[in-house]
């Protein structure tokens, strides 16, 4: 008997229920032989059968353990061909692209540029904003706040006696514990240096859970009343001026004049409460017994297992109100208590910062998403060209989805190309300017490109070819046939979709730039604003130097006003110096300190319904030397500190609010925030200083005698005379303070960097908005070019034949242009539409500028038709210069 053909297995069966049927035809075709061998050995054919079947074994047991192993081995087959048909793309999406340099070169440094920006933009972003937190289980980490009575705001201090109320008679928090920070005069070995350090509560390193790289951190013990001075610092003050010794352990130094034994060095890593802090020293003393009225300490605290913030700040505000009762002057200034993620609390920029990023980050995705649709414009016209292509593998059987496989492959390896070039210009950037942030702001670690950044460069560069590579793909898959033989016979007939897909985008690309570059324009003027704003000083010219005499050597009020005078007394005779005088706080130092205010006649109104302004403590001198104009009355006098009635010196808006029409000078004063307010005589009005910001009506001030005061740290303001150089004052002023105490650190600087950190947010705002509004117009213009070039490449056949029957060249050019300006007067209209609403969503951070500045608006506006019409011209000038004879013959 001829032995029956063995069934062959299917190549990719439709998974396990193709498999069993393989199977079920395997098996069948094994018992089919084995009968037959049987019949012809002379059993019947039924008792074969069954014979064979019994034979055969757990027939059903067989069946499914040969169909998995069936359904694996075809999946392993099918997976591997998959695999190189990805490859096969991969290798011919490189050839295709090798042979296209000029397509290539211009899609990768589009893509580029967009990922380059979208990267430096999220490494800035990452430190302040997203990079964990260095210490172990931060998320439980919180800071506790006081809700002000009087206006509502975070106030977020304590004094040590209330942090321990708090700490003994709370369940949300397993931990509570203070510090403050300020800065501290470093001497010994070396030049003397101011330097920032914080005093931490003894069980703060705890709270924190962080440990010494070297030694050991502060304790319970360091904080007892009589312990020997000691002091943690940290790892960048132990490398730069202790050139990383190992022996400073044990070792003494000098701070304020006062010995204090190193006892530890942190790790590198280390940043607590922001990246200027230096070094670390012991809250002294029992916090029970310390000054319940001192209210100049943070707190930080560990959330108890199982609670979240808000149950916590619900827990802690009854007990605040009940030490409110108990201690109405110093605890019933508190309303409630607030509980705050940590990284929230110790950046005291985060309500600024915060927003800025999130503005900045859509602004670069906005380029990003200009950069996809001009490429997606340049790949859909290039897809027109490989329409034949298309339709042929189509032809000899490649499907849709194979084909659009095929032409994602490509826009990915442009993409990851992109990604890779867009990643080192990042990285590049962000090591010329990293190193420029301020050290005044919490951050954790360095602007780098760590495996987060990294991780966001990785998916943008993937989301890419979607965005640009998914719509050309779909249209080219589109073609047939019968529309490649077309397009050889001339007949462009899907040249109308193509136009209209590349009219869209451009659209898109204008709409969104004029977005750009009207926010640009909003952020451009606020910052014009900001450098213009009226000060109520003269920052031309003055030069401020810090100094904060220590305890140590300068114990009382006598001594500290007995080396001012000497200090005055020295910078005055300085050729160059016209005028010198001090204060204790300094204008745009973001050091401000608030009391209430009133009339003899308002004494009976409740404290928090009087008006408050800002208070500080003025030398004679000062306001000649900074430039404030003195209005009425007179300056301060050495002889007002002794003085039975002391005397102040109000603002414009202070005078004008009190006794509005009337002179102030002579008037008593009241303010003060407790229920004794201080009455003062008004000796003098001066104009309205801008203390805090450039934005709204300046808060009105009220000027103290500085002279006869203990306040140690002072500013010490000096005016240039006209003509003379501020750099050439420098090296004699700090001779000057030298001469006077070598062991005091001197810091100097001009004002006009004081008022340029206030400009600040603006000026970065409108610096990184201005070069992303840039690249936007230039892909914009690019856009545009690019369609009506394939406009006129397309029309070529057309354009020849009406010059040759008569057309006016300047009228076909006319046309071309208008042609370009009716796309752009329509992505103009949709984004001055969406631009309206930008700026409503940036009015928080405008300066004198409305949402809807006509200027910004009709500036963008304006640009873009300008561009479109330039843009428009240069295809609409080769247009008119067509040879029609030429056309004719090509015909």
């Amino acid at each position: 008997m001829t032995e029956p053909p063995r069934p062959a297995f299917r190549r990719t069966p439709p998974g396990l229920a193709g498999s069993r049927a393989e199977v079920d035809e395997e098996l069948a075709y094994h018992l089919d032989r084995c009968t037959e061998e049987l019949v012809a050995e002379g059993w019947h054919a039924e008792d074969a059968r069954a014979e064979a079947e019994r034979r055969f074994g757990d027939l059903d047991g067989t069946r499914e353990i040969c169909a998995r192993d069936n359904a694996r081995t075809h999946e392993r087959r099918h997976r591997g061909d998959r695999m190189d048909e990805v490859r096969q793309d991969l290798k011919f999406a490189l050839r295709t692209l090798w042979r296209r340099p000029t397509y290539a070169a211009v899609v990768v440094a589009t893509l580029a540029v967009g990922i380059a920006l979208n990267t430096i933009v999220f490494s800035f972003m990452n430190p302040y904003l997203l990079r964990p937190l260095p210490f172990p289980e931060a998320d439980r980490l919180v800071a506790i706040g006081g809700i002000d009575r009087l206006t509502g705001w975070d106030l977020g201090r304590f004094s040590p006696p209330q942090v321990a109320d708090l700490a003994a008679n709370s369940r949300a928090l397993d931990e509570l514990g203070y510090y403050y920070y300020g800065s501290i005069n470093l001497t010994g070995d070396g030049a003397a240096e101011r330097i920032g350090m914080a005093r931490m509560s003894g069980d703060m390193f705890g709270i924190l859970r962080v440990d010494a790289a070297h030694g050991r951190t502060l304790g319970p013990d360091d904080t007892r009343a009589g312990a020997a001075p000691v002091v943690v610092i940290a790892h960048g003050l132990w490398t730069s001026r202790f050139g990383a010794s190992p022996t400073l352990i044990g070792s003494t130094l000098r701070l304020d004049g006062v010995a204090h034994t190193v006892v530890g060095i942190m790790p590198e890593s280390f940043n607590f409460p922001y990246n200027a802090i230096d070094l670390w020293l012991p809250h002294e003393g029992d916090p029970t017994a310390a000054n319940r009225a001192g209210l100049g300490s943070l707190a930080v605290g560990r959330l108890a297992e199982g609670w979240e913030r808000d149950a916590a700040a619900a827990a802690l505000s009854p007990f605040q109100a009940r030490l409110a009762e108990r201690w109405p002057e110093t605890d019933g200034r508190y309303e409630a208590v607030s509980v705050k993620p940590l990284r929230e609390a110790l950046n005291f920029a985060w309500s600024i910062m915060r927003p800025a990023f999130l503005i900045l980050l859509t602004g670069v995705a906005l380029v990003l998403l200009i950069a996809c649709v001009n490429v997606a414009s340049i790949t859909l016209a290039r897809a027109g060209s490989r329409t034949r292509e298309m339709a042929v593998r189509a032809a000899v059987g490649a499907g849709r989805g194979r084909l659009a496989r095929q032409l994602l492959v490509e826009s990915l390896v442009l993409a990851l190309v992109g990604g890779v070039v867009g990643v080192g210009l990042a990285s590049a950037a962000t090591s010329l300017v990293g190193g420029l942030l301020p050290g005044e702001l919490f951050r954790v670690g360095e602007v780098t490109l760590d495996a987060r950044v990294l991780t966001f460069s990785l998916v943008l560069t993937l989301l890419t070819p979607l965005i640009f590579g998914l719509a050309p793909s779909v249209a080219a898959t589109r073609s047939s046939l019968a529309a490649a033989i077309r397009s050889v016979a001339g007949r462009a007939g899907d040249g109308r979709s193509t136009s209209r897909a590349r009219s869209a985008l451009v659209v898109t690309q204008v709409t969104l730039a004029v977005v750009l570059v009207a926010s640009t324009g909003l952020m451009v003027r606020s910052f014009a604003n900001a450098t213009r704003a009226d000060l109520g000083f003269d920052a031309d010219g003055l030069l401020i130097a810090t100094v904060s005499p220590p305890r140590a050597a300068y114990p009382d009020a006598e001594s500290l006003a007995g080396y001012y005078r000497e200090m005055e007394e020295r910078l005055t005779a300085i050729p160059g110096i016209e005028a010198v005088g001090s204060v204790s706080t300094l204008p745009l130092n973001h050091e401000t300190s608030g009391v209430r205010f009133t009339t003899l006649d308002g004494e009976d109104q409740p404290v928090e319904e009087r008006p408050a302004a800002y208070t500080s403590r003025a030398a004679p001198g000062y306001f000649a030397a900074m430039g404030i104009e003195h209005l009425r009355g007179r300056d301060f006098r050495s002889e007002d500190a002794q003085r039975a009635t002391p005397g102040v010196v109000v603002s414009q808006g202070l005078a004008d609010r009190l006794w509005p029409g009337a002179d102030a000078v002579g008037r008593t004063l009241v303010y003060g925030d407790d229920d004794s307010p201080a009455r003062a005589e008004v000796i003098g009005v001066v104009a309205d200083v801008r203390y805090d910001d450039l934005q709204g009506a300046p808060t009105p001030h009220i000027y103290r005698a500085l002279e006869g005061t203990t306040t140690r740290r002072r500013f010490v303001v000096m005016r240039a005379a006209p003509g003379a150089e501020l750099g050439t004052l420098g090296a004699p002023i700090r001779d000057a303070f030298r001469e006077a105490d070598p062991d005091l650190p001197l810091t100097l600087r001009t004002m006009g960097d004081v008022v340029t950190e206030s400009t600040g947010p603006w000026a970065i705002g409108s610096g990184f908005l201005a070069v992303f509004g840039l690249v936007a117009v230039a892909l914009a213009a690019l856009g545009i070019y690019g369609l009506i070039t394939f406009s006129v490449q397309r029309r070529t056949a057309e354009l020849g034949l009406r010059l040759a029957l008569g057309a006016d060249a300047s009228r076909l050019r006319r046309g071309v242009v208008l042609d370009g300006l009716r796309l752009t007067a329509v992505g103009v209209a949709l984004g001055l539409l969406l631009a309206a609403g930008a700026g409503q969503a940036l009015r928080g951070v405008l300066l004198g500028v409305g949402a809807l500045d006509p200027v910004s608006l009709s500036g963008a506006a304006g640009l873009f038709i300008a561009i479109s019409g330039l843009a428009s011209w240069i295809p609409a000038r080769h247009a008119s210069r067509i040879d029609p004879a030429s056309v004719l013959r090509a015909d």
